[in-house]
């Protein structure tokens, strides 16, 4: 029995090496019954090793969307929503690592884990202020899921007295309209106006910039293809700041991931911050 575990452990922990290979999946999907197989995907979810749980939530991503038309993954797919390895997901969402929250948010999203927007909603409330990089994936997959309050989810960021949550309101906006009439385009207008007077300097000069390029996007059609090419180069040089809220994102997420740690607190990112603004 024990041999087996591990068996189907290590092949779950090998899966990386036959990404997208559905016999493989339906292999170990058949070699136990169903409700052991989540007793096993539960263990290393629970492991609190960041690339174990990377690995599982992979396998379990790759399972749900892939092999809808395997009979055995069928059954799996159809029970999942309500199984306990959801459940589990689902209180990763409150795990001390970054990392690990964010492979819980990506999982629930793209498994179309619907009924997780209340877990979802309560990891916003405690992560508002205290991971503000996290927030941007966040609300994307709660927005993917269908939640009904992502506009109350900005707002409260725009109250928050920490302006890299106020930043992150910039990742969170919609800029994809059909036309300026457009009701998507009145309300990022509004955001944007509002965040133009920030106290911030970055959350401001970032924001000047989406609001130009705002702006440029919703005139361009109008103008000749020559003048809208020396538009859109004016406009990147007077108004690209030199720090945006992705590249610090991914710059900081880099030095956490290169440094080996799995938290950090809103000073020490606001820190980053200032390091980086030196040094451009």
């Amino acid at each position: 029995m024990k041999t087996q575990i591990r068996m189907i452990t290590g092949k779950i922990l090998q899966y990386l090496n036959h990404l997208q290979d559905n016999d493989f999946i339906a292999e170990v999907i058949t070699s136990k019954p169903l409700t052991e197989l989540c007793d096993i995907i539960n263990t290393l979810l629970r492991s609190k090793d960041e690339e174990v749980v990377s690995l599982a939530c992979l396998f379990i991503r790759d399972l749900i969307q892939l092999n809808r038309d395997h009979p055995s993954c069928k059954e799996f797919a159809e029970k999942y929503p309500q199984s306990s390895i959801v459940k589990t997901v689902e209180q990763l969402l409150f795990s001390t690592s970054h990392f690990i929250r964010r492979h819980a948010i990506y999982t629930l999203g793209k498994t179309c884990s619907y009924n997780s927007v209340g877990a979802l909603n309560r990891a916003f409330i405690e992560l508002r202020d205290t991971d503000p990089l996290m927030l941007p994936w966040l609300i994307g997959e709660m927005r993917w899921l269908g939640a009904e309050n992502p506009w109350e989810l900005v707002e409260s960021m725009m109250a928050s007295s920490s302006f890299m949550t106020r930043w992150a309101v910039l990742e969170n906006l919609e800029y994809s309209y059909r036309d300026v009439q457009d009701e998507l385009y009145e309300r990022v207008c509004q955001y944007l106006e509002r965040l133009r007077q920030d106290l911030n300097t970055y959350v401001r000069q970032e924001t000047e910039y989406k609001y130009q390029l705002l702006r440029f996007r919703s005139e361009m059609d109008k103008l000749p293809k020559a003048d809208r090419k020396k538009r859109r180069r004016a406009l990147e040089h007077e108004y690209n700041p030199s720090l945006h809220f992705s590249s610090i994102s991914s710059a900081f997420t880099y030095h956490l991931s290169t440094k080996g740690l799995e938290q950090y607190s809103v000073d020490e990112l606001e820190a980053f911050v200032t390091d980086m603004a030196r040094v451009r």
